[in-house]
């Protein structure tokens, strides 16, 4: 495969990702926000939060493992009885899961939603986590075999039925947060369907060792990782759920997941930046790089203006106005994920040299840093405390990748990192100036473009042709 095909490949991986995550993420934000009242969209939140959580301990880092391992089997033509064994280990796994939420389920889940009922959706949280685990691995299967058409064939068909069901569920039936949470079951249907067509007839119970040690070895530090993630990214939530209302929570849920736009557009681009940079000849690496990493930026910056500058407006589209105290949260959740977003420059160093132990560190410190922090501001100021606590968290870990990386490449981004982020902060200033309100709907959009296009056209002058023609390599 050339470097054309590849980078075009990773860019259809990552529009068909981003277009699973759009949908059941951003665009059927209204329907959920006008369909459920706002505390049961505060516990559908919370929920979410739970589902999350629960899938990164019962997956125990299998699908990262299956991808990294896969290869060393597919050249033996074992690839189904790879599959058939990881599958049968997550089968055990959920069957641990159950145990558990039998003996203790609703104490624990107590410790994590005191305000949502464990009965049923402890068992909905369940059914949706194995749902997505068995889904990904199919589609993985694609992607790992390079079926590109087949893989963004069913991540759209994927995204087109959980649309619809969560339509029916929620308009016509009127079946509430238990309709939604099974629409969100359904939508998993075409990758696990794909998982069971591929390993057809040979879908039998297979526990061989030399398929399991590895994969449980490789899987367990990912887990660690994703917890710690986990901790980083939605401590917030948890700790939020003990000091206010559900309605609240729901407004913190919602700005979180409009500025979860920024790190989605920022895997979309990874996919990209990587393979180019992963793929590069040993002594090109770095200033592949070093290039690709400026761009990237300017990317990210533009999708993090965007909505920043459209903040208030976004939120009165997709939610009604028991949402509007939404737009002050989300404005900092945006600072937070854009710069945050930017630790996939540094990361993308550290994988480049071989260095995953160093990338979780930064994960567990950041994550360390967010439960001190919510702990301290969330019961002190409320929605602005967490999300402070979670800006300051999300910079300290991406302030140490930083660093680490330089360590390795000797290349810094810190005045790349520095101008963005103070004229995101500056964006966000202007956004939420109380003047807006004074003009009409067509000339504040107007004054806000000017404003947005203003920005990124100077960044993109400023600092595109320095990109191009010096680099902060140290001995270049």
């Amino acid at each position: 495969m050339t470097l054309r095909q590849l980078l075009g490949a990773s860019l259809l991986y990552g529009l068909a990702d981003a277009l699973v995550v759009g949908v059941g993420g951003f665009l059927l934000l209204p329907l959920y926000t006008h369909a459920l009242g706002q505390a049961e969209f505060g516990q559908f939140v919370a929920i979410r939060a739970n589902i999350e959580l629960i899938g990164y301990l019962v997956t125990f880092g299998l699908l990262t493992a299956a991808a990294r391992l896969y290869f060393d089997n597919r050249d033996d033509g074992r690839a189904r009885d790879w599959f058939n064994s990881i599958l049968v280990v997550f089968v055990v796994l959920v069957g641990v899961a159950v145990l558990v939420s039998v003996v203790a389920g609703e104490a624990l889940w107590r410790m994590l939603s005191p305000g949502v009922p464990a009965s049923p959706y402890l068992w909905w949280s369940l059914l949706v986590a194995a749902a997505t685990f068995i889904a990904g691995l199919g589609s993985l299967w694609l992607r790992l075999d390079n079926r590109v058409v087949a893989f963004v064939a069913v991540q759209v068909t994927s995204a087109a039925l959980l649309a619809v069901a969560a339509y029916i569920a929620l308009v016509p039936l009127r079946l509430g947060l238990t309709g939604l949470l099974g629409a969100l079951a359904i939508g998993y249907v075409p990758g696990a369907l794909v998982l069971f067509a591929r390993i057809g007839p040979r879908l039998r119970p297979s526990f061989e060792r030399a398929y399991v040690t590895p994969a449980l070895a490789y899987g367990a530090p990912i887990a660690a990782s994703y917890v710690a993630y986990f901790l980083l990214n939605r401590f917030s939530l948890l700790t939020l759920q003990r000091h206010v209302p559900l309605e609240e929570v729901a407004v913190f849920g919602l700005a979180q997941q409009l500025a979860l736009i920024v790190s989605v557009v920022a895997a979309s681009a990874g996919k990209a930046m990587q393979p180019a940079v992963f793929g590069a000849a040993r002594g090109d690496a770095h200033a592949v790089l070093h290039r690709s990493s400026r761009l990237f930026i300017l990317l990210i910056f533009a999708a993090a203006a965007f909505v920043t500058v459209f903040a208030r407006e976004i939120v009165d589209l997709v939610a009604p106005d028991g949402f509007s105290g939404a737009t002050g949260v989300l404005l900092i959740l945006l600072i937070a994920s854009f710069v945050y977003a930017l630790s996939l420059v540094s990361n993308t160093a550290l994988d480049l040299h071989k260095k995953p132990r160093w990338s979780a560190a930064v994960t567990i410190f950041g994550a360390v840093l967010s439960v001190g922090l919510n702990l301290w501001l969330v019961p002190n100021y409320g929605l602005m405390g967490g999300a402070v606590a979670a800006l300051i968290a999300f910079s300290g870990a991406t302030l140490l990748s930083f660093a680490l990386a330089w360590r390795l490449t000797g290349q810094t981004h810190a005045i790349d990192l520095l101008a963005t982020t103070v004229t995101l902060v500056g964006l966000a200033l202007v956004a939420s100036l109380p003047g807006w309100s004074d003009w009409t709907l067509l000339a504040g959009l107007a004054a806000k473009l000017a404003i947005l296009l203003i920005a990124c056209g100077a960044l993109a002058l400023v600092y595109a042709p320095a990109f191009i023609r010096r680099g902060s390599v140290r001995g270049s």
